[in-house]
């Protein structure tokens, strides 16, 4: 979010900006990892795997991980310099493997949130299916992007996607 050119976030303070920017990455991260998880411990504790109970999940999941992301941000935000919070926007703005992934990860979210609803109607409640999708797309924009700079030969290091989270430089 804070990566966006979106001149309403522009608007928003240094440090609401950077919050913004956890609370994604923590919900990106939720809809990577969350939704596979739940089919694997499906399929181990030989339970029956209903579209309800993805969706529900990915939803909760999702949501979790975003409302814990922003309370990361504002634990390591709270003692920081205006300046550092600033430098940290600007940076965040032009880093473009940063704005290529969240930009893949909101488009994921679109498009899940549409098409869960077509492929799944009537197996759960819309509103369920709508958000489930949403958090299953948001994660899987993420994988896409990753499997499009690995087959690009980018270099992709976990540590700087750590260090991203945790407001270190990258």
């Amino acid at each position: 979010m804070s990566t966006s050119a979106n001149p309403a976030f522009a608007s928003l303070s240094p440090a609401v900006q950077v919050n913004l920017h956890v609370s994604l990455k923590i919900a990106q991260t939720m809809g990577m990892i969350v939704p596979p998880l739940y089919l694997v411990a499906c399929l181990a504790r030989h339970r029956p795997l209903t579209v309800r109970g993805l969706m529900k999940t990915s939803t909760n999941s999702t949501v979790i991980g975003g409302i814990v992301g922003y309370g990361i941000g504002a634990g390591y935000l709270r003692n920081e310099p205006e300046e550092k919070l600033v430098d940290r926007v600007v940076r965040l703005k032009h880093n473009a493997g940063q704005v290529r992934t969240d930009d893949y990860s909101i488009i994921g979210a679109a498009v899940g949130g549409l098409l869960s609803p077509a492929i799944f109607l009537h197996r759960a409640p819309m509103v369920l299916l709508v958000s489930g999708g949403a958090g299953i797309g948001l994660g899987a924009g993420v994988w896409v992007h990753l499997f499009q700079s690995l087959t690009k030969g980018e270099d992709i290091k976990p540590e700087a996607m750590v260090d991203e989270i945790t407001n270190n430089k990258p």
